[in-house]
């Protein structure tokens, strides 16, 4: 979990990086002014995801989050992320019997793809290379307690909506799917979108 959550304020700072920068860079012939604020169209954003999947190796649904950093270049959208699928996060019996799961997914990928943005509305869709790893069940009659390590090249595929309840923070869901020789998951999130859109407020002369 500390692993996990050392992706997530990686993703944040980036943000907040971008974002000051942005500042500096104002160029009010190139962005826009909305409710006293300049804002930068297509810029860089991150979404921070958490939902439920289907294993269809293990054939069993599955717990799932997810962290990505998006970015526009040339009419083209990219993005890089961090996703991580388990049977179960926590596990026992309660309180302070927790434990993690032993059977997990980790998937750092890479994306190319479209992205459709207005005032209120994002879409976009990403597909690329990924590289997995992680533990699953041995074939043995004793599968249930033992399990082995996975490796390999992979493909990752999201698509996403999201409703800006301002121009720079939103909620929305994300479908995914992530493919490899050990790991077939299809599944669904729910994710919180931030960007780095804000640049300054407006100055009357």
């Amino acid at each position: 979990m500390i692993r996990i959550g050392r992706v997530f304020l990686f993703m944040m700072l980036v943000v907040l990086f971008q974002n000051t920068l942005a500042q500096e860079m104002l160029n009010p012939k190139e962005d826009f002014l909305y409710d006293g604020k300049y804002f930068g169209a297509y810029s860089p954003y991150v979404t921070l995801g958490v939902g439920y999947g289907v294993n269809y190796k293990q054939q069993e649904g599955e717990q799932n989050i997810a962290a990505d950093f998006h970015l526009y270049h040339k009419n083209v959208g990219y993005n890089i992320g961090y996703f991580s699928s388990s049977s179960r996060f926590l596990e026992g019996t309660g309180g302070l019997r927790q434990f993690e799961s032993r059977q997990k997914l980790h998937d750092l990928h890479l994306g190319v793809g479209y992205r459709y943005e207005r005032l209120r509305h994002i879409f976009a869709i990403y597909g690329g290379p990924s590289y997995v790893g992680g533990r699953v069940p041995t074939d043995t009659i004793s599968s249930l307690s033992t399990f082995i390590i996975r490796r390999g090249p992979g493909l990752y595929l999201q698509a996403h909506y999201a409703y800006k309840v301002a121009y720079d923070v939103g909620l929305g869901v994300t479908f995914y799917a992530a493919y490899s020789k050990h790991y077939k998951i299809i599944g669904v999130q729910a994710h919180i979108f931030l960007s780095s859109a804000f640049k300054a407020y407006y100055k009357r002369k």
